[in-house]
């Protein structure tokens, strides 16, 4: 008998010192800013991921990674979606998202990704859950880096620099006369027309919080078609329902900032303005118009490389890499926000991957701007940059 005690007694004992171990899949969406970051990141923790899909580690919405091995094995799934789109995810608990189905190999198409019936664990925003409409439940949230915006116009704009107050008028009507950006009497029959992000978008909260429209305006955007580099046609975005919000006509936006920078590298001598894509019936008739859109850096440095311009903000315009970001860094350019990322109580595993991306993050490759590079500091977003 003594002997049968000892013996399930030293079962015991490894069953209890022997890790459990189970396989595990991780679900991050939110900012389509964070994507580069992101590969960087985890590639660099050793995760492995397809060798065509990191090849558009910048620009594809879906990703899968995988490091180790069943039954310990870790996979990382992402499914961009835009900073306030991701807070919602991951407040509500959504299980609408499109995610990789495992094992995915080769060129990741939008096709490939199917429903999983499952919720976001990790969110990346560009600005704070406070920002967004969605504001409950509270999210644990770590800031991770700076990120930098530019305002830029499109191809053959003579407009070089634009201010808060330009922005407010620009984007409550949708249009301005070139004469308020160029000064010039002879330009007042010139349009300018506004285009930009849709709610869903981190961009748009920042440059309209940032201008002093708010984080949540009812603004009017236009969008172009465009034929071989050139706008053929203007109108305002259709109304539609976002978030299960109402959005009334011109209120919407690009959901992809690389879509956008698209627009800004086109030309537009003679495009006309309609009411809706292929609306003749009493359209603007066909002129020079010129248009103003923000974007990340990234985006922006595609739109320049396309034809487009970088303006000053405020009159402030350093040149791209280190003298903007110095500019960020000491307080003297305003058009940035933090990079954070958000989970809703987690734990376990999940969690313990969380700590890990933000630290490494912190330390590494996040954002433009690393957190201890800053001297300056803001408690909002668009809210005013203090010395630290």
């Amino acid at each position: 008998m003594k002997n049968k005690i000892a013996l399930l007694a030293g079962l015991a004992a490894v069953a209890f010192s022997t890790p459990a171990f189970a396989d595990v899949t991780i679900r991050i969406t939110g900012s389509t800013a964070m994507r580069s970051q992101v590969n960087t990141t985890l590639t660099g923790l050793g995760y492995n991921v397809d060798a065509a899909t990191n090849a558009s580690a910048g620009s594809a919405q879906y990703h899968i990674y995988s490091k180790g091995t069943s039954p310990d094995k870790t996979t990382i799934k992402t499914s961009w979606s835009g900073s306030v789109a991701g807070i919602q995810a991951v407040a509500q608990n959504l299980i609408t998202l499109k995610w990789l189905p495992d094992n995915t190999t080769g060129t990741v198409a939008t096709s490939v990704a199917v429903v999983e019936a499952v919720p976001a664990d990790i969110a990346f925003s560009d600005v704070w859950q406070n920002a967004s409409v969605f504001n409950t439940p509270s999210l644990s949230d770590t800031i991770v880096g700076v990120v930098q915006f530019r305002w830029v116009t499109n191809e053959g704009s003579p407009i070089t620099n634009i201010t808060p107050q330009q922005v407010r008028v620009l984007y409550s009507s949708g249009e301005l006369p070139l004469s308020f950006f160029t000064g010039n009497t002879t330009d007042v029959a010139t349009k300018v027309y506004a285009f930009g992000r849709d709610p869903d978008s981190g961009t748009r909260v920042t440059s309209f919080a940032e201008t002093g429209l708010g984080t949540n305006p009812t603004v009017v955007q236009y969008k172009p078609t465009v034929v071989a580099g050139a706008m053929t046609e203007i109108y305002p975005y259709a109304a539609t329902t976002l978030f299960g919000i109402p959005l009334v006509t011109g209120n919407s936006g690009e959901s992809s900032g690389g879509n956008l920078a698209g627009f800004m590298s086109a030309t537009s001598a003679s495009v006309p303005v309609r009411a809706s894509t292929g609306f003749t019936t009493g359209q603007v008739p066909a002129a020079q118009i010129y248009a103003v859109a923000p974007l990340g850096t990234s985006d922006a440095a595609t739109a320049v490389t396309g034809g487009a311009s970088i303006i000053a903000y405020n009159g402030v315009n350093p040149a791209v890499g280190t003298p903007l970001a110095n500019a960020i860094k000491n307080g003297s350019y305003h058009f940035w926000s933090y990079l954070h990322c958000m989970h809703n109580g987690l734990t376990g595993d999940k969690l313990a991957f969380y700590n890990t991306i933000t630290s490494t993050l912190i330390t590494t490759d996040a954002g433009d701007i690393k957190l201890s590079e800053m001297a300056v500091q803001r408690f909002s977003d668009g809210g005013n940059v203090f010395l630290k």
